[in-house]
């Protein structure tokens, strides 16, 4: 009776914070993690570089994770599992199942994984029921948040989002011919509610897709009255976007992912004016990247393992093994961190 008093009187009184706590007693992050699951899927520069990090961070060298694993998965596939929530989520879940020295661990999707106040592991289903289980939880430290991590790119979620909407737009341009917008415009006239419909229906049937392409709308102002000034009607271009703002738009958001993500430019396929071929401009930015970045990230997930009594040593990069930017690139995809198209995009090659 007496420890389970003292113990009472050491547990913690503070707010969770941001987060928000349910009525069965889980917490939601500050961050919703089905929103950054869909941005994930928004643009391609952010999920490159989600992906890279990923790979680079699942180099096994050293471990007994197989030992912890059921036989139809690998540790390398864990692991890649692993690194991608984390950078993604800036959290990852394990479910251990068994008992305490003889266990396997499961990978929980990071946007099902919860935890409670006692930072107990819950996993939720397709109608957000929390089933509670036995596992553990990673995290990238947050200011924002006592329970959760957050990834690298929050800054950028509105970047993400704008080159999205932009894209939707060039979408909706296409889908309506690739025409910009008119406004009918009558003078010393006014269109008789059987042409409004007519307009209507032209322009939502008539006026879309390339098989449409060079019908026409004849319009009649009919006589005026006598004395009367002439009728005219005419198209009017209504105010748009010019193209070139959205490509100076995109261009500015795609730096500011890729920089909030840390990667090198180039590795996610982002070429500067001089940077083809096979120098070794790659190999410093990688040198730093590896250093700055993937290092530390590749320390706090091996002490992770650690303390959850699993061996793990992630390799790294040695840029000093390589003589050019193509030698690198070539052991890149021999490591799977690039794809055979990626590799040849990033050294200037046609990969068709």
């Amino acid at each position: 009776m007496h420890e389970d008093i003292l113990k009472g009187s050491k547990e913690s009184k503070q707010h969770i914070g941001k987060d928000t706590l349910n009525l069965n007693g889980t917490i939601d992050p500050f961050i919703n993690f089905e929103e950054l699951l869909s941005f994930y899927y928004a643009n391609v520069y952010h999920q490159r570089s989600v992906k890279l990090k990923a790979a680079l961070l699942s180099q096994i060298k050293d471990t007994n994770l197989d030992k912890f694993i059921p036989e139809y998965e690998t540790a390398k596939e864990l692991l890649y599992g692993f690194a991608l929530d984390a950078e993604l989520y800036g959290n990852a879940f394990l479910e251990r199942a068994g008992t305490k020295t003889d266990y396997y661990l499961y990978h929980i999707l990071g946007y099902q994984g919860r935890l409670n106040k006692r930072k107990e592991i819950f996993q939720l289903d397709t109608e957000y029921n929390a089933l509670k289980m036995e596992g553990h939880h990673f995290k990238y430290y947050s200011p924002s948040g006592k329970y959760y991590g957050e990834p690298d790119y929050l800054a950028t979620l509105e970047q993400i989002l704008t080159s999205k909407k932009a894209d939707t737009f060039n979408t909706a341009f296409f889908d309506n011919g690739a025409r910009p917008g008119y406004g009918i415009i009558f003078e010393n006239s006014a269109p008789s509610e059987e042409q409004k419909k007519a307009f209507q229906e032209f322009f939502s049937q008539n006026y879309k897709g390339y098989s449409n392409a060079h019908k026409s709308l004849v319009l009649y102002t009919g006589k005026p009255k006598e004395g009367a000034p002439p009728s005219k009607v005419r198209l009017e271009k209504l105010d748009g976007v010019e193209d070139m703002s959205f490509e100076k738009l995109k261009k500015v958001n795609r730096d500011d992912i890729i920089a909030a993500h840390g990667v090198p430019p180039r590795l996610v396929g982002v070429m500067a004016a001089g940077q083809l071929g096979g120098g070794g401009e790659l190999i410093d930015q990688l040198h730093a990247f590896n250093e700055i970045i993937i290092k530390p990230k590749a320390n706090l997930i091996q002490s992770f393992f650690e303390n959850i009594g699993i061996t793990l040593e992630i390799e790294s990069i040695d840029v000093t093994n390589f003589k050019d930017d193509s030698s690198l690139i070539a052991n890149l995809v021999d490591k799977q961190i690039l794809s055979q198209v990626e590799a040849k995009e990033i050294l200037g090659f046609n990969s068709k």
